[in-house]
């Protein structure tokens, strides 16, 4: 049941829809509803164009997604997809002995082998981050938005949580995404379950009040930051509920227990949301996790003592990016598109907004204090890596929409001034600027720079051809009858396998390490160092049955050797390039394209493949004086870029008909449209020029040697990028 409307003020979502409120005979009034909201039309297909346009490079990079980290052991932890008894199990034992996350737990096995299974990997990051659409759809149907505009509203978000992010490789990680994608998207559905229950009727109240344990639960299971987030949602809640409790018995003493019985449902839902604290951070898991790390009583205080300067530094982030006026924009965007509310008097209105947004505000401010503490109790602090804060800055967004909420209710004046503007207009005044600042963010201009000029496409192939040559590596290495290796049953079969170490009697491969090693947002690095031993080569070893496992950079003599091997032997006659003016200044007097294996050593003929690479060579007599080499490669035309065709070939002849690229960060229109033709014709890669010495020789790989591109660009220096003859390889 629900109260009279002046009463039925609480968190945005939670205003009272007319349809619920009720009379003392149970029946519904015929409210008064207010001439003064603004409206906005349902967005048209022009709109819908635009948003799916921008999400479009965003969906598209899920699909070049490779394992890494963490998520190699997870893969052995599962014996099948989808394994729930697995999942189960590794609850129990991870709560025994590493920490309280049953929900990741659970989830980490139960799609662990999504690790192993490259369209399942991409999936399901991508249904981590459609979460985000979900829940603020999942708000706008509660503030009674039409269908087609809350999808759209949800989309809308997701684009947002993608652009806005100050740490988006991490939704593109599958543990990660599992853990600081998961913790922020189900937040915000958690949310959207305690709106659902407070202005629920009172024949639907107990189901979603079930609903709402259900969520939060697994909500608190997720991570340490979800865990305390739900709680202080929870908290705010019942905050408002029990002042809505009081201001009716104050005005209505005779009416219904409507808002009694909204406080004890918001309490029965915090002492479940508790309970459930509890239960994850009085793992005994989390008590070894910290002796196993050496985390003492010397170290947390000292840890201790700088978390005030911390949450200084983190708890802010929110104003480094386009978060405030997004979320602004979104909170206007709902309230135009909301339905009709019933009227309040100009006092109760006033007193629920105000008290709303100190509520958010107190909430957040409280939130990132205790994360604060928490993390400096741990083996981790709070500012010690940028997923931390970056996930902060999503709470405070949350924090800031209801805030802003809450003033828009307390300052009605504002909501009749944007009433009486066309609706038209102010749909575009609303989303004009939204969809621009969206578009200009960093994360979308490097995400739709990589998935159209090919960066994807050649990294992709890169770690195919990898992780297929060590899997057919170790499929051979292994009997037709050993005993099962991964999950609850490899543990049976094989007491202390976990125990990862080096296995002399397996094969010990070397792989080329990725070149470039940074594609954006798909890899931020290379997946597997360069030494065995190291996390988390030795999980990878046993992913594939290896005996060891790592990375090696392609060694640049054996192109060299090819380019000074007598014609008779070499495989395929070099390509001679004309180095211009500005590189024959710096020392350059000649350039070759060679194509020529790298493999560190000869008994690595098995990975030997991923070390073929086509090589840049240059010579001089005097290339000391090079510290720093940039090769901007044009790349042929690819339907698998996010890029037609025709535009494709476009940028190619572009970039091709100038004999350099000016591609600093001077603000004039020549570098400007540089910068945009290197970016969509091809790939640029950075290399330290001391590592690829080879006496009057330098060589850099340059792409695969399966592949040709169809012009080079040289930077020296950090100097303008220079084209070398190739127009006709």
């Amino acid at each position: 049941m629900t109260g009279p409307p002046a009463q039925t003020q609480g968190l945005p979502a939670m205003t009272q829809p007319a349809q619920f409120s009720t009379a003392r005979n149970g029946q519904s009034p015929a409210p008064q509803f207010s001439q003064n909201q603004f409206c906005l039309p349902p967005p048209g297909w022009v709109w819908w164009v635009l948003l799916l346009a921008l999400l479009l490079p965003f969906a598209y990079a899920f699909g070049f997604l490779f394992p890494r980290g963490d998520d190699f052991d997870e893969v052995t932890r599962a014996m099948f997809p989808f394994d729930l008894p697995g999942g189960l199990y590794e609850i129990v034992r991870e709560w025994l002995t590493w920490s309280g996350r049953y929900t990741y737990h659970f989830l980490a096995v139960f799609l662990g082998k999504a690790g192993d299974i490259r369209p399942l990997y991409g999936l399901v990051c991508a249904g981590v981050t459609a979460l985000f659409g979900l829940g603020l759809y999942g708000l706008a149907r509660v503030l009674q938005v039409g269908r087609g505009a809350s999808a759209f509203s949800g989309l809308l978000a997701v684009v947002v949580a993608l652009a806005g992010h100050h740490s988006l490789p991490n939704f593109y990680l599958l543990t990660d995404a599992l853990t600081m994608g998961l913790l922020q998207s189900m937040t915000l559905i958690f949310l959207w379950a305690l709106c659902r229950l407070w202005q629920a009727p009172a024949a639907l109240a107990r189901r979603a009040r079930w609903q709402a344990i259900i969520v939060g639960v697994l909500t608190v299971g997720v991570f340490e930051h979800s865990a305390l987030a739900a709680l202080a949602a929870c908290t705010v809640a019942v905050l408002l509920a029990l002042v809505d409790r009081f201001a009716a018995r104050e005005t209505e003493p005779d009416a219904t227990q409507t808002p009694r019985t909204r406080l004890r449902h918001m309490c029965i839902v915090w002492l479940w949301i508790l309970g459930a604290v509890l239960f994850s951070f009085l793992a005994p898991g989390n008590q070894v996790r910290r002796a196993t790390r050496h985390i003492d009583t010397a170290v947390q205080m000292r840890q201790l003592s700088a978390a005030f300067d911390e949450w200084q530094q983190v708890a802010f982030w929110i104003f480094d990016g386009l978060w405030p006026w997004a979320v602004l924009l979104l909170v206007l965007l709902l309230r135009g598109l909301r339905g009709q509310t019933p009227l309040r008097a100009r006092a109760t209105a006033v007193r629920n907004g105000l008290l709303l947004t100190g509520l958010a505000v107190a909430a957040y401010l409280g939130l990132s204090g205790l994360l604060t503490v928490l993390h400096a109790l741990s083996d981790v602090t709070i500012s010690s890596t940028s997923k931390l804060p970056a996930g902060l800055a999503v709470f405070a967004a949350y924090a800031l929409g209801f805030a802003l909420w809450g003033l828009l209710d307390a300052c009605p004046a504002v909501e009749r001034a944007l009433a009486r503007l066309p609706r038209q207009g102010l749909m575009m005044v609303l989303l004009i600027p939204l969809l621009v600042m969206l578009a200009g963010s960093a994360n979308w201009r490097n995400t739709m720079t990589n998935a159209a000029n090919g960066s994807m496409v050649q990294l992709g192939m890169q770690l195919q051809e990898r992780y297929d040559t060590l899997d057919a590596i170790g499929l051979n290495a292994q009997p037709k009858d050993a005993p099962p290796r991964f999950g609850l049953l490899g543990e049976i079969y094989r007491p202390g396998a976990r125990k990862r170490a080096i296995d002399a009697s397996l094969p010990q491969p070397v792989v080329q390490r990725s070149i470039p090693d940074t594609v954006f947002p798909v890899q931020m690095g290379e997946a597997l160092p360069p030494q065995p031993e190291t996390w988390p080569n030795l999980w990878v070893a046993w992913m594939f049955g290896l005996g060891s496992v790592h990375s090696a950079q392609p060694h640049a003599g054996a192109a060299v050797a090819a380019l000074l091997a007598p014609a008779e032997e070499a495989a395929q006659k070099p390509v001679q390039l004309a180095p211009s003016a500005p590189l024959r200044a710096v020392g350059v007097d000649g350039a070759w394209l060679v194509r020529a294996n790298g493999a560190p050593a000869p008994d690595q003929l098995a990975t030997a493949s991923t070390f073929s690479n086509l090589w840049l060579v240059l010579h001089g007599q005097n290339l000391a004086q090079i510290k720093r080499i940039a090769v901007l490669r044009v790349s042929k035309e690819d339907w698998r870029r996010l890029m037609p065709l025709f535009l494709q070939r476009q940028a190619a002849e572009l970039a091709l008909g100038l004999p350099q690229l000016a591609t600093s960060t001077a603000n004039n229109s020549t570098d400007a449209y540089a910068r945009v033709v290197a970016a969509l014709a091809g790939e640029m890669l950075h290399f330290e020029a001391a590592a690829w010495m080879q006496g009057e020789y330098m060589a850099v790989p340059v792409c695969p040697a399966v592949s040709t591109p169809l012009g080079i660009f040289v930077g020296v220096n950090d100097g303008p990028m220079l084209r070398l003859g190739l127009s006709n390889p």
